[in-house]
């Protein structure tokens, strides 16, 4: 099946993650089987991927997502899991 996301980059990326990571619940390694971390050098806007072990994730994400959303708000990012990776 084909999705279109408009609207400006930023969150086009945010809602093409969103989507990712439901995607990876229900089908495990979609998009994260080979996926391997990457930092970005570009100024501007552009994609980290971060892997986590069991006990990493458990601990970025929090209570209900509160450490999760408290690293969005400190680093003026979307973070979103898909998986083990962060992104």
């Amino acid at each position: 099946e084909k999705l279109i996301i408009c609207g400006p980059k930023r969150a086009r990326r945010g809602a093409e993650l969103k989507v990712m990571s439901g995607v990876e619940t229900k089908s495990p390694g979609t998009f994260t089987r080979g996926v391997r971390e990457k930092q970005s050098s570009e100024k501007g806007f552009d994609t980290d991927r971060v892997l986590f072990k069991d006990d990493e994730l458990s601990y970025s994400l929090g209570k209900q997502g509160t450490t999760r959303k408290k690293l969005e708000t400190a680093a003026g990012a979307i973070l979103e899991y898909v998986g083990h990776v962060a992104f």
